[in-house]
């Protein structure tokens, strides 16, 4: 099975931008001969939401663009993104971040996050009803895929951090072996230094724990102050890297699990190096979302 990895830059808010990418990107993998193509988490909609998720009448133009992308998208594509869609339940929770599945113009599969953060600058629990891994379990062209979104793969112990503290208990380990044949998340997880260590031992540990190939699909670009870096990869069922896509700009990627090879794109080692891509990065998106023609930075020497 052959999966594009599609590491887009979405505008929080604007729908038809983010639709018009993913259909671009849909397009291009068409022609690269993907089986599947998988976007980050809330793709069409922009991350983080905050307080757009106060007012109905934004998450129901997110819905009218989507319904006008899923006749647009190409057919012979199972195409994967993220959105936020309305959710009727007496939790008072009115919405679920989920991953939107279509194939042939039609959604033929939809499931939810299941882990919603609430430290550091998310408060995802406040508007979103979270879902349940069990039932994020979708077939395809014989296999079975499981769909995870984020947080769902970071509840497994790392070094320095009680992880498992924050929740009830670990989804994934609810999940046997034999399942799941395929794994695909779709993250927007930010930037901070080292955060690759830690996104590589959750994936690893999630392909290893379900002995299955893994697809993880990061955001890049930034939405105030967070900035998001791509680094989208793949793993195999043992948890060996055999795709990495690009940090800091979009990229579409592809892994190929029969024959077990992927794009590999080259990487700065450099922690100084990665902290000025983030700080460019996070300049020119300013700029760029909120429509600026023209700016004028200027650079302080400090206090000495």
């Amino acid at each position: 099975m052959r999966i594009a990895l599609a590491q887009t830059n979405p505008c929080l808010g604007d729908f038809k931008h983010n639709s018009d990418k993913i259909l671009d990107f849909s397009q291009r993998a068409v022609e690269r001969r993907a089986d599947i193509v998988v976007f980050p988490e809330s793709s069409l909609f922009g991350y983080h939401p905050m307080d757009l998720l106060e007012r109905p009448s934004v998450v129901k133009a997110q819905m009218l663009e989507l319904n006008k992308l899923v006749k647009k998208l190409p057919k012979d594509l199972l195409v994967v993104f993220g959105a936020f869609i309305p959710h009727k339940k007496k939790s008072g929770k009115s919405y679920l971040n989920a991953a939107i599945l279509v194939k042939n113009k039609k959604i033929v599969f939809q499931c939810a996050k299941t882990l919603l953060p609430t430290y550091d600058v998310f408060d995802d629990a406040r508007h979103i009803e979270p879902g349940n891994i069990d039932k994020n379990i979708f077939k395809y062209k014989g296999k079975k895929i499981l769909i995870t979104i984020c947080e769902d793969i970071w509840a497994w112990p790392r070094k320095g951090k009680n992880v498992e503290s924050m929740y009830p208990g670990n989804p994934l380990k609810h999940l046997k072996p034999s399942q799941v044949d395929l794994v695909l998340n779709l993250s927007a997880s930010p930037f901070y230094p080292k955060k690759l260590k830690d996104r590589v031992h959750v994936v690893k540990t999630t392909a290893q724990h379900l002995k299955a190939p893994m697809v993880y699909v990061n955001m890049v670009g930034a939405q105030d102050e967070l900035i998001y870096d791509g680094g989208s990869f793949a793993v195999d069922k043992n948890g060996k890297k055999i795709c990495q896509s690009v940090f800091f700009q979009e990229d579409l990627n592809l892994v190929d699990f029969t024959e077990s090879v992927g794009g590999s794109r080259e990487i700065t080692k450099s922690k100084v190096e990665q902290l000025r891509q983030a700080l460019a990065l996070g300049i020119h998106d300013f700029v760029e979302k909120v429509g600026m023609k023209q700016v004028h930075l200027g650079l302080s020497g400090g206090i000495r």
